[in-house]
């Protein structure tokens, strides 16, 4: 049994190596046409490999960042547009969230303070929608919380920087204001005329009135300082 499985092996493998002899042979005999379209179909075959792995290549590659600067989280009844850059390109911003949001929406550069350039101050409705900008301690803004159903276009307004003399549209507590907090009209004022062309004092009492543009001299010796705010340019105002 041994010695007949013996012989097929090798009669089958004798017919297998004349039938690749005659594939060999007719190939070689072959119209020069057939052989072109052989080696045009290889050559078609490399390439719609090549172009293939262009294709997933390019597919790896990063792809544009989102040019709005929120991140949208859709609730039962509210959306909340979490602020997660500053504004770059206005008007890509606004196509973007109308194809995402379904709504009109303007940004609006108005003039502001070097702290706030850029970045988002109130929301506008044209319509009945309330909006809600909320900031953090520091006075930045970190979120928009918007009604499920919005009426009307929605005017966003972010800050830019001031023309020369050009009063700022929104403001928060200035950076000096860190080193001069707590201090008494004496300590303060010699450095603080030399911040502004114009400085505004304004007091608070113990009762909470509050009282504008205040002389310095008149400012109570024994009151502190709560608060620094540029009104422009060239213009501090001194709580």
């Amino acid at each position: 049994m041994t010695q007949d499985l013996s012989d097929f092996e090798q009669q089958l493998g004798e017919e297998l190596r004349a039938a690749a002899y005659r594939r060999i042979e007719a190939r070689n005999t072959r119209p020069v046409a057939q052989r072109w379209f052989a080696v045009s179909a290889t050559g078609l075959a490399a390439i719609v490999v090549l172009a293939l792995a262009a294709f997933v290549i390019a597919d790896l590659r990063p792809q544009p960042v989102s040019a709005h600067p929120f991140k949208i989280i859709r609730l039962a009844n509210e959306i909340h547009l979490e602020i997660i850059d500053l504004v770059k390109d206005p008007r890509a911003a606004e196509e973007e969230l109308k194809e995402e949001l379904g709504i009109e929406i303007e940004f609006v550069a108005v003039p502001a303070p070097p702290e706030l350039l850029n970045e988002v101050r109130a929301v506008i409705s044209t319509g009945t929608t309330t909006a809600t900008v909320i900031f953090d301690e520091a006075g930045r803004s970190e979120r928009i919380i918007l009604p499920k159903e919005i009426d009307g276009k929605l005017i966003i307004q972010y800050g830019r920087e001031a023309l020369p003399g050009e009063r700022y549209l929104f403001n928060v507590t200035s950076p000096i204001c860190r080193e001069l907090w707590g201090q008494t009209p004496l300590e303060s004022l010699a450095y603080i005329d030399t911040l502004a062309r114009d400085v505004r004092y304004d007091t608070v009492n113990s009762d909470y009135n509050y009282r504008f543009d205040i002389a310095p001299e008149d400012i109570n010796a024994e009151y502190r300082l709560i608060d620094t705010l540029f009104l422009s340019r060239e213009e501090l105002l001194v709580v």
